[in-house]
């Protein structure tokens, strides 16, 4: 079965650089935890950077029947 590939994320944390897809998300605290404590950093719109097809699962965000470790499954990353 082919998978399709996914939509870029929505948002990233400006400071850890975390992805989500979830709309709720946008401008409030980042969720991930950084050698041991919260991240500071908070949810920003993501629609206008620019981005580039992980190169591991090439944009479905699965490798084989595992979560890419590349891009953490959303299939994309920052482009830079």
């Amino acid at each position: 079965m082919l998978r399709s590939k996914k939509p870029k994320p929505l948002a990233v944390c400006n400071v850890c650089h975390a992805l989500t897809d979830r709309h709720d998300f946008i401008n409030n605290r980042c969720h991930q935890v950084v050698n041991g404590k919260r991240c500071y950093g908070t949810f920003r719109s993501a629609l206008t950077d620019l981005w580039d097809e992980c190169g591991s699962c090439h944009g479905v965000g699965m490798v084989g029947t595992q979560v890419c470790g590349e891009c953490a499954g959303f299939g994309w990353k920052l482009y830079g």
